[in-house]
């Protein structure tokens, strides 16, 4: 397998310059979704492009135009509308991740210095306080009854579509476009400024290296630059139909009804797949010769041969129908599912990317990949590896910290961006992430070890379905720790076990993981919880909140 030319998709400097040229599209589809009733909505590139200019208008007209619009929304039509309506009016719009408690929410808003939000009638309440406390000056509801201090969404576009000439906004492709939240695993949500240039290269650039095909799925959050630039930018400027959901619960149904190329996740929507597909072929009753095919190609497959035969794609399409590549990213991929939905024709494509670059810094490509590798750096993307951590320059770093100077210069090294993830290059360009420097367990003797190692060993072991491990003090000084895991079992796998068997089952498991690690990285401690690890949205343990 060798590297081969990049795709070459179009390049835009700011989202004005990105709306223009969607409207070669015309009448394609660009949006698709649906409802609780299963029925089908879309929308054409000409819709979208005369929607998102007819609300870019009316803010212009309405004196917002250039201002800070928060959105605050679960996936949907009109959140896409609203995003790229602030932006191309030369607007900043403020991401806010719904998933976080109301007062976050609201705290978001007011630190990124918004002066209209937008919400769904799902968080229309949670903002209205701040319109009574005049810490906004416009709150909009997306859909619904509104008022005259809180217009409707639909009527902010129709309003639009009767203005004739407002001002050409003046954007330079490194002018704010959007402030979006880091993730917050290792600490608290920090605001990031990213440019026309950031977000739209990114998306452009994922395009050079990637074949994402002419139909996607994505469930990924739009307030997650991962869900914003790499399921729904990149889409669009491909010329593909999204299709979008909004609801987690709905995912897999909507997935199916939709028959998308395409499925953007992260591991465990990919894991979810991998359960659907195996429901299907277990429904079906053909369990045994679907292992029976899987173990002859992996057979043939050591020894170098093809295995010809096609009735694991049959069997996959008929479950899944036209499915051909899963690309994930957000959190750590198991190298097993890239090989087990790679038998039934399936490409799972793995990267790695931080809300501070855009995201996307490597990605593996179609046909030059390595699983358990993030792939390649991206094509204008240059990184380089300074004590085992990940420094990044390129188009797409961010402009800094929103109002935070002390914060962006302490991970800027000149035009060098330092991302607190530890990794390392092999021979043939491929990225490898090894962990994070702040979850680095330090001991005694100066020796470092990686958690993330351990917790995907761990992982491995049935009863399990979320493990942290962490450095635990022995008592005898601040200093002197010893590995110990903290691990929610699987409920599933544990039905009608005590606590005791519990643990001495997983004590058993961890044993023999401990003999295949060096003495100092073995696990000394097992703990078992009750309640599940508190998440992001990408769906990895927030670890300053254990």
């Amino acid at each position: 397998m060798k590297q081969y030319a990049l795709y070459n998709p179009d390049y835009y400097e700011n989202f004005s310059a990105l709306i223009k040229g969607l409207e070669k599209y015309g009448d394609a589809p660009s949006i698709e979704w649906f409802d609780r009733n299963k029925e089908r909505h879309n929308r054409s590139y000409r819709e979208l492009c005369k929607d998102v200019k007819s609300l870019g208008k009316a803010l212009i007209n309405n004196g917002l135009g250039g201002k800070h619009v928060a959105i605050v929304s679960e996936n949907c039509y009109k959140w896409i509308v609203s995003f790229l309506a602030i932006t191309s009016s030369g607007g900043v719009a403020v991401c806010v991740d719904i998933e976080q408690p109301d007062d976050t929410i609201r705290q978001m808003i007011l630190q990124a210095d918004a002066e209209m939000v937008i919400a769904s009638p799902t968080f229309h309440q949670i903002c209205d306080p701040l319109l009574q406390q005049k810490a906004i000056s416009v709150l909009c509801i997306m859909s619904g009854d509104a008022s005259e201090a809180q217009p409707n969404l639909d009527e902010l576009i129709k309003s639009g579509e009767s203005i004739n000439e407002v001002p050409e906004p003046a954007i330079a492709p490194d002018d704010t476009a959007a402030i979006m939240f880091t993730s917050g695993t290792t600490s608290k949500s920090k605001p990031v400024m990213l440019t026309h240039r950031n977000l739209l290269n990114n998306a452009s650039s994922s395009l050079a290296a990637v074949d994402i095909k002419k139909h996607t799925f994505t469930s990924l959050p739009f307030y997650h630059s991962y869900g914003l630039t790499c399921a729904i930018l990149n889409g669009l400027i491909n010329g593909s139909k999204i299709t979008i959901n909004g609801d987690i619960k709905t995912m897999v149904r909507d997935l199916l009804l939709s028959n998308p190329e395409t499925f953007m996740a992260v591991p465990l929507m990919a894991e979810a797949l991998y359960h659907v597909l195996w429901a299907g072929i277990e429904k079906k009753g053909e369990v045994e010769k679907v292992r029976n095919l899987i173990k002859r190609k992996t057979k043939l497959k050591k020894f170098g041969l093809n295995f010809s035969d096609n009735t694991l794609v049959s069997i996959k399409e008929e479950i899944l129908g036209r499915l051909k590549v899963v690309i994930t990213g957000g959190a750590h991929l198991n190298p097993e599912l890239g090989y087990n939905l790679s038998a039934f024709g399936i490409l799972v494509i793995e990267g790695y990317g931080i809300t501070e670059c855009s995201p996307l810094i490597a990605v593996n490509r179609n046909k030059f990949y390595s699983f358990g590798t993030v792939g390649p750096v991206l094509p204008g993307c240059e990184v380089r590896i300074v004590n085992d951590e990940i420094w990044v320059k390129g188009p797409n770093t961010m402009k800094g910290y929103y109002k935070n100077p002390e914060a962006t210069a302490e991970v800027f090294e000149g035009e060098w961006f330092k991302t607190g993830d530890l990794g390392s290059i092999d021979r043939n360009g491929f990225l490898t992430i090894t962990g994070r420097i702040k979850n680095l367990i330090v001991l005694k003797n100066g020796k470092k070890i990686s958690p993330e190692k351990i917790e995907e060993l761990i992982m491995k072991i049935p009863l399990v379905k979320d493990v942290l491990v962490y450095g635990v003090s022995t008592g005898n000084s601040a200093d002197d720790v010893k590995p110990a895991a903290s691990i929610f079992p699987n409920p599933e796998a544990v039905q009608g076990m005590t606590s005791y068997d519990i643990l001495e089952q997983l004590q058993k498991e961890i044993n023999k993981i401990n003999i295949t690690l060096p003495p100092y990285q073995q696990v000394q401690m097992v703990n078992i919880r009750e309640k599940e690890f508190a998440k992001t949205s990408s769906k990895k343990i927030k670890r300053y909140a254990v």
